[in-house]
């Protein structure tokens, strides 16, 4: 019987160190897999494009030297009027590691509706930067502006890139002039139903039912 008893448990014994076995195999090649595709999207990620988008401000000055005989007697003091800035346009860099291919720029309102939009073949990493001037822009409105684009790795997984840049305009010191208070630049990966021209097709659908 004492034999018997100690059989089931060397049994037992050897089935639990056999299952602890498997289980351990199976975790190292998972552990594997999770560290090859980790290594493939930093490789990835660092291969990527990155646009960016900043506002330029052109700066005039107002002011005039006081010894200055010419200066308007209103302007002698040159505390009295300070420098006078106003929105320009906007430049777009290619920051990251690749070339940026099909890429689109759009100006949306808040309602995420497509104002204005441009296309370029592509914008290599490192090149000179593209300059965007909106056509017109409605005071104390939000907007955004934003750059889709694509590498050669990610037509493979079928992922687009997008750089959205909010702003708000408000009035300028100058007569006809604008300044944009901008937030933080937003980088997404979406999917072929999330691109600029599907969210612009959702709009036009919204709007048509709307009106009917």
């Amino acid at each position: 019987m004492d034999s018997f008893y100690f059989m089931i448990t060397a049994v037992l014994s050897l089935v639990l160190v056999l299952i602890t076995l498997y289980y351990a195999i199976q975790s190292k090649k998972q552990l594997k897999i999770s560290m090859e595709e980790t290594k493939a999207e930093v490789a990835m990620a660092a291969s990527r494009p990155l646009l960016v988008i900043r506002a330029v401000v052109h700066e005039v000055a107002t002011t005039y030297e006081a010894n200055i005989v010419s200066a308007p007697k209103s302007t002698q003091k040159s505390d009295d009027r300070p420098l006078t800035s106003h929105f320009s346009h906007f430049e777009l860099f290619n920051a990251g590691n690749s070339p940026a291919i099909d890429l689109g720029i759009s100006l949306m309102n808040a309602e995420r509706v497509v104002l204005q939009g441009e296309t370029l073949g592509f914008l290599r990493n490192n090149e000179q930067a593209l300059t965007f001037v909106p056509i017109k822009l409605e005071l104390n409105k939000t907007h955004y502006l934003v750059c889709e684009y694509e590498s050669i790795r990610s037509r493979v997984r079928k992922t687009w890139y997008q750089t959205w840049l909010a702003f708000t305009t408000v009035e300028g010191m100058t007569k006809d002039k604008i300044n944009v208070n901008v937030s933080e630049l937003d980088f997404k990966e979406v999917s072929i139903t999330e691109r600029i021209s599907s969210l612009q097709n959702q709009s036009e659908t919204a709007i048509n039912n709307q009106a009917g």
